[in-house]
């Protein structure tokens, strides 16, 4: 069986976790499932023999270092049950949970203190080798059957729910690697009955396959976060030529000075909602400058450039504000505008960016264009 497997599963968990880390702590919804992933990695890397190796420089006894390791495993996996059911709503079992675990951890202890003396905490080929009794391994092994057992089965039902298509198919991926870890499991409650060696080379294997699962079953969020990034950044720039000639006029909406440094910071989803705000707040303010008679020319404008029906009111809207852009620069006064000139109402802020995002496109359109070179011909 290729030994690589577990290395590089245990690597790809890490990766997800790293890359994950930004959307984790800034998202309390997201939380759970990296913390989980990020203490499965942790916890698996413990178990490979170059860390062990790594510790026992630090440590001399390595006793003390397995002991450790099983400990902050049972943790480990009770944190990461506890974690699933955060993300599933279902945290009522909590106290149980951390009880059952705090419970299991003295049991080991106890039994490891009350064991004769021995220097690993390791299953022993033979009963004349010193060791922790049976006892300590069946009940580590049993606690992570069950808790990584019931992990899987609330994963796959919780994917079965009315959630997204690619965050259901990453609850399910993880959810098999948690399902694959009580294969581990099984295994090794397997072996500590038989002490056959022909069931080791499975260990190492399995758990790979193991890390792959969710390492891939935690991919999707992550490809979630990155099209809604790429969807934000998009919208962002489409709006900008808008927002800079409105806000060119109308300097006073603009909610903070310029300063680069301090917009860099600013997440992206956050500036995107203040240039919506900048813009609206810039055409409320452009508004008054529109009079009945450019508003006339404008309808008739946009009637003669066969403009789709859906379309309409987002060309009226770039006309109106190009006219509006023009008389303040020339000075003249503002008047109270008694036409409603805000467009459609908008249920939300999706609905809000649409609407702009139209009427941005109009505004870089032959349309307009067509409308400014025949309002300078106006002017002239």
């Amino acid at each position: 069986m290729p030994a690589w497997l577990e290395t590089t599963g245990i690597a790809a968990l890490w990766v997800v976790a790293i890359a994950r880390a930004p959307q984790g702590l800034r998202d309390r919804s997201q939380r759970p499932l990296w913390l989980a992933i990020g203490m499965i990695a942790l916890a698996m890397s413990l178990h490979l023999e170059p860390v062990t190796a790594a510790l026992a420089h630090l440590v001399p006894d390595e006793h003390w270092i397995d002991l450790t390791k099983h400990l902050f495993s049972i943790l480990d996996a009770a944190a990461v049950l506890w974690f699933i059911f955060g993300a599933a709503d279902r945290r009522r079992h909590t106290a149980l949970l951390f009880c059952t675990a705090a419970t299991v951890m003295a049991a080991l202890v106890l039994l490891d203190l009350g064991a004769p003396g021995h220097d690993r905490n390791q299953i022993a080929g033979s009963a004349a080798t010193p060791g922790v009794p049976l006892a300590y391994w069946w009940l580590f092994f049993v606690f992570h059957l069950v808790a990584d057992t019931t992990c899987g089965v609330v994963c796959w039902r919780y994917g079965r729910q009315d959630t997204p298509r690619l965050l259901r198919l990453g609850l399910r991926l993880f959810g098999t690697g948690t399902l694959l870890a009580s294969l581990l499991w099984v295994l090794k409650l397997v072996y500590l009955h038989t002490r056959s060696a022909a069931v080791c080379p499975w260990f190492s294997p399995v758990a790979g396959v193991e890390a792959w699962f969710m390492a891939i079953g935690a991919v999707p969020p992550v490809v979630i976060q990155l099209r809604t990034h790429r969807r934000y950044r998009r919208t962002y720039r489409r709006l900008a030529p808008l927002w800079r000639d409105l806000t060119a006029a109308s300097p006073d909406v603009v909610l903070e000075p310029g300063n680069r440094l301090w917009a860099a910071a600013m997440p992206l989803q956050l500036r995107l909602y203040r240039r919506v705000i900048e813009i609206r707040d810039a055409m409320i303010v452009l508004r008054d400058y529109v009079t009945p008679d450019a508003l006339d020319a404008v309808h008739r404008h946009v009637a003669e450039q066969a403009v789709p029906e859906h379309l309409v009111n987002a060309h009226v809207t770039a006309c109106w504000l190009t006219a509006a852009l023009e008389a303040r620069c020339d000075g003249r006064p503002p008047r109270s505008q008694t036409v409603n000139l805000a467009g459609p109402a908008a249920n939300d802020l999706s609905d809000e960016i649409g609407h702009l995002l139209r009427v941005a496109d109009a505004y870089g359109s032959p349309s307009l264009r067509a409308y400014k070179a025949a309002l300078s011909g106006t002017a002239a």
